[in-house]
């Protein structure tokens, strides 16, 4: 390899991942590089001049060619942030999104609207994947919360645990393996706050999908079945025998799934407020629900 400095490198990756037809190539040619020499941002705008070493450069190449090849830069860097944290992630977990953080966000709200600060509360996130939901929730909601994250595969779970453990929030959280509400419904737990993003894409719009969504993110985790709306049906027929006599539902949905699912839980007759929370691209995204 000829010596080569950062700022070359910088270059030539760019322009590799335009090539490859890969979108914010300046911003992911900058990420792969303090990535791969484990600086931040300040280190490497002052570091224009380093000049790599090659085993440096084979980091950097490296972590340039899988995401031209379409794997998440997520996963290959290994995290995700989210509501300001840090989580780990890898193939067996969806990757985070910023809408998730709004329905975080408006659970927390109507929490402090609904209950005391100290109220003891039992929180279920259903489908939790990497945890973020169910960890933030923890994190963020009361000192007297207790939460149960649910998944049926086990190697979420285990991704979801490692994440607890670096916030600081495992001995909040129980982590349960099983299918949507099954683990509540068999353990004849009723919770007080039921949050859930499940899968909700419909079967053959997966197939659509970006190259780095469907051929690296879990199906399981974006499978909604044929209208997309499959988990919202099942975890709605079970509701009864499992919310509180007092209860907050928060659910994240795909778009143009919002009003329907607002109508099925109003229909069940258990809520006195159902409403749509729309998202920064005023898509209705999550359907809250509150029984009192």
């Amino acid at each position: 390899m000829n010596k080569m400095a950062v700022r070359e490198a910088m270059q030539k990756a760019s322009r590799f991942l335009r090539e490859k037809g890969i979108d914010d190539a300046a911003f992911l040619a900058e990420y792969a590089i303090r990535h791969a020499l484990g600086w931040d941002r300040i280190r490497f705008i002052s570091g224009m001049s380093h000049t790599l070493t090659e085993e440096e450069w084979t980091r950097i190449d490296e972590v340039v060619r899988r995401r031209a090849a379409g794997e998440p830069m997520q996963y290959i860097v290994g995290t995700q942030e989210f509501y300001g944290l840090a989580f780990e992630v890898n193939p067996s977990v969806l990757i985070p999104r910023p809408e998730t953080e709004l329905l975080v966000e408006e659970v927390l709200k109507r929490v402090k609207e609904l209950w005391p600060e100290d109220a003891a509360l039992l929180a279920a996130d259903i489908g939790t994947g990497s945890g973020a939901i169910a960890v933030t929730l923890a994190a963020f909601g009361g000192e007297n919360w207790k939460l149960i994250a649910t998944d049926i595969a086990q190697e979420s779970l285990d991704v979801a645990h490692r994440n607890a453990v670096r916030h600081h929030t495992a001995d909040k959280i129980s982590f349960v393996r099983g299918d949507l509400l099954e683990p509540l419904l068999r353990d004849q737990r009723r919770v007080d706050v039921l949050v859930s993003n499940p899968p909700y894409i419909p079967s053959f719009d997966v197939t659509q999908l970006d190259t780095q969504v469907k051929d690296h993110e879990p199906l399981r985790a974006l499978d909604g079945g044929e209208d997309g709306l499959d988990f919202y049906r099942r975890m709605t027929k079970d509701l009864s025998q499992v919310l509180a006599e007092r209860a907050l539902l928060g659910w994240e949905v795909g778009i143009h799934q919002a009003e329907t699912v607002r109508s099925w839980l109003e229909d069940t007759g258990l809520f006195s407020e159902v409403y749509i929370v729309h998202d920064l691209a005023d898509i209705g995204r999550h359907v809250i629900a509150v029984r009192s």
